[in-house]
């Protein structure tokens, strides 16, 4: 049975049982997990920020979908991807590590094809930013994986070699690897949706819903993601074949995404890791405006005005 960890900061401070092995790649430095953007980087990023003032945090993490929000259009989306690329190379500049992994709905901007919500006449632009910010398939933090939706074992039975090792680094170099051969081939083995979003494939790391994730982790491989939209920064324990041990720790972060009403899902929370410890950031640590409250004056300003 499927071990879930209910989603309090009380919850994830200090207990190794509840912990996602490997943590950051030293004891000191603190990784902050954002969650799917989709065109809300401005408020997003503002969070980051207070984050890494009041945490010290060396490190962020983006897991993907930085575009096609519901109603967005041309205007608001190249307003988005401006916000994010100026944050992102200043951050850098700066001295900060940020790493970025690509989403479903990136992808299909390199892909040139359209899916849910995308912009084709952005294809070129969105695709080109990307490319310039180093937008990855996969990342790690410590020994976990960090992808947009996350690696099954069926899906890393058939299209990865496994006989490399399953460990997190080995993982992300190979998905990576199939980023960057760039051909659709390629692209679209990263981008294979089984039954659970609606595809008649393997469900692949860009694509595959929490309950496939969890009903079908890769073995021996803890891993973070964002994709399906959750209240919480959520953890789930998933118990090893015998019973007893934990086989895998799976961490669902995607706390930002809204109903078709613009209505937020997720409470804004993100994700803390320092050495072996995970935990949620909330509005409230942090001195913030309520996550919905600030989503309601952002659509008044990117929302409202363009809709008839």
């Amino acid at each position: 049975m499927v071990e879930r960890i209910q989603d309090t900061k009380r919850d994830y401070d200090g207990a190794d049982e509840q912990s996602v092995k490997g943590g950051c790649d030293t004891q000191a430095e603190r990784t902050l997990v954002i969650g799917d953007m989709h065109c809300k980087e401005e408020p997003i990023l503002e969070r980051v920020d207070a984050a890494i003032e009041q945490l010290g945090c060396g490190r962020i993490v983006f897991c993907g979908d930085y575009v096609d929000e519901w109603h967005s259009n041309l205007l608001t989306m190249r307003d988005a991807l401006d916000a994010l690329r100026t944050w992102v190379l200043k951050r850098r500049a700066d001295g900060l590590t940020v790493d970025l992994v690509t989403g479903n709905h990136d992808m299909q901007y390199r892909l040139r094809e359209t899916g849910p919500g995308t912009h084709a006449p952005l294809f070129d632009e969105v695709a080109h930013l990307l490319d310039e910010l180093n937008v990855r398939a996969a990342t790690t933090v410590g020994n976990t994986l960090v992808t947009h939706a996350g690696v099954t074992r069926s899906w890393a039975t058939d299209c990865l070699d496994l006989a490399e090792g399953t460990d997190a680094q080995t993982i992300a170099r190979q998905l990576n690897s199939l980023l960057d051969h760039g051909q659709k081939i390629s692209l679209r083995m990263l981008a294979m949706a089984g039954a659970g979003r609606g595809g008649y494939e393997l469900p692949g790391p860009l694509w595959a819903d929490r309950s496939e994730l969890a009903h079908d982790p890769l073995p021996g491989l803890d891993q973070i993601v964002g994709h399906t939209p959750v209240e919480s920064i959520d953890l789930w324990n998933i118990p090893a074949e015998d019973g007893v041990r934990t086989g895998a720790r799976l961490v669902f972060s995607d706390t930002f995404s809204l109903k078709s009403n613009l209505s937020p899902i997720g409470d804004g929370s993100m994700l803390l890791v320092e050495g072996t410890g995970v935990r949620a950031v909330t509005d409230e640590e942090l001195g913030l405006t309520p996550w919905p409250a600030t989503i309601w004056d952002w659509m008044t300003i990117h929302v409202l005005p363009f809709l008839g």
